[in-house]
């Protein structure tokens, strides 16, 4: 059976069609340049120490990423004072159950994310494909092209089948909102394997990666000519056919 982590990752992408960080406080940075095993993207070096400057789109409308794993997973409130029904909560104990059934089950919840992503990657992708036919680029490396940071995210994963965490809030509390800061919630009591973050601030839990289409690999490894953008090919300037990306997501 995969591992939590690789149900984590595929869930996400299936949702959102982002990679998900993993561990989900990994640091990551626009323009990373490693691999992606086993649903972790490791980090090899980046654009900018590879000397690829690169310009950077930020958005400007901030959302919110909210998630709960489509099974294994029970979120119960004790509302006005009352054990919410479906809990066990005892009254005056805690505020928020989340229990698990499933190896891999999670919440997934990230507030005032604002994306920032590399303006041009055709250009990018252009230069990825000279690099390696002069063997300067593995054609394995993806790069980090689009990244989500959140102001604050709350994410609980099970590594195991069973588990359960329980949770007190300084203030009125919804399911809707476990990753506002301004709640005070704080972990009360755990049971089984669980990874958690609760209303952390500084995490980018989603991003995007792109790495060489395998139909240009085949032009480059295999010797050939004629990858050409905009012109005819030369040892001096390669790059897409027609006005073909290059570049193609990574996906779990």
């Amino acid at each position: 059976m995969a591992s939590a982590g690789k149900l984590y990752v595929r869930e996400i992408y299936s949702r959102f069609q982002y990679l998900a960080a993993w561990l989900p406080n990994a640091n990551l940075s626009l323009g990373d340049v490693g691999v992606h095993e086993g649903g972790r993207f490791k980090r090899m070096s980046a654009l900018k120490d590879l000397g690829l400057p690169f310009r950077v789109r930020i958005g400007t409308n901030p959302i919110d990423f909210t998630y709960t794993s489509e099974s294994g997973v029970t979120v119960a409130t004790k509302i006005g004072g009352k054990v919410a029904a479906g809990t066990s909560l005892p009254l005056g104990q805690a505020d928020i159950s989340i229990q698990f059934s499933r190896k891999g089950a999670f919440l997934f919840q990230a507030i005032g994310c604002s994306t920032e992503e590399i303006e041009d990657k055709m250009a990018l992708g252009q230069v990825i494909i000279r690099l390696v036919k002069e063997g300067s680029w593995e054609p394995s490396w993806a790069v980090v092209d689009t990244l989500v940071r959140a102001d604050t995210a709350t994410i609980v994963l099970s590594n195991s089948r069973t588990g359960a965490v329980e949770l007190t809030a300084k203030a009125p509390v919804s399911v809707a909102n476990l990753a506002n800061v301004a709640v005070g919630l704080s972990v009360t009591s755990q049971t089984g394997d669980i990874i958690r973050f609760i209303a952390a601030k500084g995490l980018s839990p989603l991003f995007r990666l792109s790495k060489v289409k395998q139909s240009f690999l085949s032009k480059i490894v295999g010797g050939t000519e004629g990858i050409t953008f905009g012109g005819a090919d030369s040892d001096d300037e390669v790059s897409a056919e027609g006005n073909e990306n290059p570049l193609e997501a990574v996906v779990p």
